[in-house]
């Protein structure tokens, strides 16, 4: 069954009957994901926490692989760990597949990913018109930001302050074990 479904290619028109399973679809192929560690939900949660904490009463927030429509023809959906739209951006709360661009998405970077992978997906974010987009990286324990419309990119590690988003500043270290 799994052969079938990998050499099926994905329309726009299928977005709201895709089958369950953890993948994004890049040019109406899907491409299978592997499930994310414990450290990896661990960062999660505290990314969602603050979020929550700061912006929950100004924006809309979730997690867990939420699916972005980057394009539609090619298909292409993207998975993230992290989005926040704020009600400026949205004033209701988003339902489905978004197909608006995020104000922040932050990716918890796996094991599995290589450079070229995670470049990919921040080019993607940003050409689609995410704010910011926040690369979490527990193994160098690491953290790149990356703005639409700027080329610079910041670079930061744990024990760092660095802007998450709209005057929130974290510094990694002191709010999770990694």
């Amino acid at each position: 069954m799994k052969a079938i479904l990998d050499k099926k290619v994905y329309t726009y028109s299928n977005i709201n009957s895709l089958p369950d399973g953890n993948y994004e679809i890049i040019d109406g192929k899907m491409v299978p994901t592997i499930p994310a560690g414990f450290r990896h939900g661990s960062l999660v949660c505290t990314v969602l926490e603050i979020l929550g904490k700061n912006l929950g009463s100004k924006g809309h927030i979730a997690v867990g692989e939420v699916g972005i429509v980057i394009r539609k023809k090619p298909l292409r959906l993207r998975a993230a760990d992290v989005v926040y739209i704020s009600k400026k951006t949205s004033p209701k709360k988003p339902v489905g597949m978004l197909e608006i661009p995020p104000d922040l998405m932050v990716e918890i970077i796996s094991e599995d990913e290589t450079a070229g992978k995670i470049d990919e997906k921040v080019l993607d974010y940003l050409s689609f018109g995410v704010k910011r987009v926040v690369c979490i990286n527990p193994f160098s324990e690491t953290v790149a930001v990356y703005c639409h419309g700027r080329s610079d990119i910041g670079y930061y590690d744990f024990d760092e302050k660095f802007e998450l988003i709209d005057k929130v500043f974290v510094k990694l270290r002191e709010l999770c074990c990694v």
